[in-house]
Order: structure tokens, then sequence, then C-alpha cells
């Protein structure tokens, strides 16, 4: 798909600066870890669409070495497993460059090994329950999935479709997946969120039936799972969003009738899960209940409304901007194109601080340090020049799959 451009020239000019600052002030981090949500292998892909942006051959020159870089922290003895924090995205990230030409490489010669190696710990955490694509199972699946023409990933793929039907929760028309909710170990149900729960389920399964695996199982998952998310939405038109953040087990009620305006958590991600959902499964209800779910939160305009407090992918103005300029190009509906050209103006405003990275800083609440600087894909400066890339060039942002929103 031809992406529309959807910025005026003015906001367009700054971006376009912002985005050179951010490349600058990556270029030359030498500090982060090896992962990908929140160390070098996000500064990885970033650089290699900048460089794809700018035809600047001197960030080209710069992949290699730092692909280096991150396999000789492997070779150092990194072995956390996981999507955001350990092998499984860096193993996403080498396979997605050398898909989309940024590296000429025989995957199989260089992550081929984590195929096998990654196995136990998916197996082990779908037995625990930890669905979790960040944390958990679903993550290494994502991985598996991106490597999905080698056979044994692709056996390591149908295991996991079976455990998931095995370990749901299913009633009537409703499917679902019970999980500890928080950092509450004892309080356990239902996260309905993209990040960490219902509708991540729900965008992988509906990505294994595009790519044709197991297409009558994942269909019937999918179909139930989406029943149960539309089923949890608030009854009461007080809450400010639609969903909550997940629906307790115990209480059969929603925990927490807040929630933000983010990928992460709440209408934004859902909505934009439903809609890949009614995409590719060519469901004329799903997309339209996806577009009202969307529209609606573009009546959020505030930031005290919107409980965005940074910039970042994750929670922050730019993952916002982001979906609703992929939904505009979608749809062409004007409300969405006015949305993302605010959302992007907001994420020039959050380049406020003195001591930031190009003015920008991540926030966590004081008992997890506060505000800091961050170079990440998931919060940092990484994922927000991606997403002003996607604004202000015609590229596909395919980098977006690490997030489930392609």
């Amino acid at each position: 798909m031809e992406e529309k451009l959807i910025l005026n020239p003015s906001l367009s000019n700054q971006i376009i600066n912002k985005i050179d600052e951010i490349a600058i002030n990556i270029y030359n981090n030498h500090d982060s870890s090896p992962n990908l949500m929140g160390g070098k292998s996000g500064e990885l892909i970033f650089i290699a669409y900048y460089s794809k942006y700018r035809e600047n051959y001197t960030y080209q020159e710069k992949i290699n070495p730092l692909l280096s870089n991150i396999f000789d922290n492997v070779k150092g003895g990194f072995r956390f497993p996981t999507f955001a924090s350990g092998l499984a995205g860096i193993g996403w990230t080498v396979e997605h460059l050398a898909q989309n030409g940024f590296i000429k490489a025989d995957t199989n010669s260089i992550i081929g090994s984590l195929d096998d190696f990654l196995y136990p710990y998916m197996h082990q955490y779908i037995k625990q329950g930890n669905y979790d694509y960040l944390h958990g199972a679903i993550g290494i699946g994502l991985y598996y999935l991106n490597r999905q023409k080698n056979p044994k990933t692709l056996k390591y793929i149908e295991e996991l479709i079976e455990e998931l039907e095995k370990k749901s929760t299913q009633k009537a028309e409703y499917i679902s997946w019970e999980s500890s909710l928080g950092l509450n170990e004892n309080l356990r149900g239902y996260n309905l969120s993209l990040s960490h729960g219902l509708a991540s389920i729900i965008v992988f399964l509906s990505r294994l039936f595009e790519a044709g695996i197991k297409t009558d199982k994942v269909f019937y998952l999918t179909t139930g799972a989406i029943n149960f998310l539309l089923h949890s939405k608030h009854n009461s038109k007080k809450y400010p969003f639609q969903f909550p953040a997940w629906v307790c087990k115990d209480l059969n009620s929603e925990v927490d009738h807040g929630g933000r305006l983010a990928w992460c958590y709440n209408d934004l991600g859902i909505g934009y899960a439903l809609w890949q959902a009614g995409v590719i499964y060519k469901n004329e209800a799903w997309k339209n209940e996806a577009i009202n779910i969307l529209l609606q939160t573009t009546k959020i305009i505030e930031l005290s409304d919107s409980k965005v407090m940074d910039a970042g992918l994750c929670h922050g103005t730019s993952g916002a901007a982001h979906i609703y300029n992929k939904i505009y190009n979608h749809t062409n509906i004007e409300d969405f194109k006015i949305a993302a050209t605010f959302w992007f103006g907001q994420t020039l405003k959050m380049a406020h601080f003195d001591d930031g990275l190009v003015g920008y800083k991540s926030f966590r609440t004081p008992e997890y340090g506060g505000w800091y600087n961050d170079y990440g894909f998931l919060e940092g400066i990484s994922g927000i020049g991606l997403a002003m890339i996607s604004a202000v060039s015609d590229i596909e942002p395919k980098w977006d799959r690490a997030l489930l929103l392609s």
C-alpha cells in the first residue's frame, strides 16, 4: 500500500529536522544492551529505515557494525529468551532486516540455532500460562512466524496453536486466556491489551491465518476471542474508554475503569487489532466496529484526558499518532488524519527537556525511577523517529510488525 502523507509543510519540516537530530544521537550511542525494545536491535531498525529514508550511505554503512556489536553481546553469554528483551527479538530483527533488503545474509547461518534454543522457553511459557507477546510465549511465536519457511519453526508454531487451544477458557461463543493481572500474581483474570493480552493473541492468530497455518483452528480461536473482547466493553458511558485494561476473574468485572490513549492498553491498540482481524478475515462487521472504536478515541484531544505523559510508541504521543496515521491510510477518514496531525504536533512539543535526548525523556512513575533518557524502540527516541519517518515519507512502516500493527 502506498503511504499517504498527512502533514502540512510547516509541521513536516519540523518533524524532518527532529528525525535528523534523533539520527545523530542514535548514531553516536554506544551504551545499549542488545535487545529489541530497549536496546541496540531497536536502534538498528531506526538506523536501517533512516538510511533508506535519507538515502544516506554513512548510516547504511553503520548497519553491519551495529549487527556485529549485537552478536558480540550474544556470544558473550546473553541468553535471555523473550521478544522484548531477549534473543527472540534479536532474531526477529535480523530476519526483518534481511527480508526487507537492509542486509544481505543467510539468516539460517546467523540465527538458525535460535530456533531450537527458544523452543523449550516457548513450551515452558505456554504451560505456565504466560501468553504475553512482549515477555512470553506469543513473542517467541512471532519470531517463529517470521521464519515460517523453515519446516522446524512451522512445526513449533503448530504446537503453539494446539497449546493455545488447550489452555483457553471456552464458554459458549467466548474464548479467552486467563493470566495474572498486573504485578499481583494472586489477581487472576483476562488481560485485554495489545501489549500483554487478548488483542495481541487476536493479531497473532490473524497473522497465522494470513500465512495459511492451521486456518480452521485459528479462525475458530480468533472468532471466539473477538466475541469475548467485544463482550468485555464497558456497559456505562461514564468511562473515558470503551475497554478496560482487563477483566477480573473473581469479580467478573473490570479492575481498572480508567485508561489511556496508547498503543499498549485500552481502545487505541484494541481497536487497531480488531481492524487488522477484520481486514485479514474479510469481516466487515469487525472492521466497522474497529472504526467506531477508533473514531471515538479521536474526541480525546486533551493531554489530561488522554493520560499521555511522554512521546514514546508504547504509551506516548508518537504511538497514538502512528496508529491514526495507519488507519487514515486504510480508510481515508478525515477525522483520523486530523488526529494523526494533532498527535504528531504534540510529539514535537514533548521535546522540552534541556537534559533530554533531542529534548525527549521517557516517563516512569517515581517508584520505577521517574523521568529518564531512552534511546530505545518501545519507549525511546528510536521508536519516536520511526513513527516520524512514516509521517513524512512513503516508506511502508514494516518495522511496526514488531508492535503487532502490521
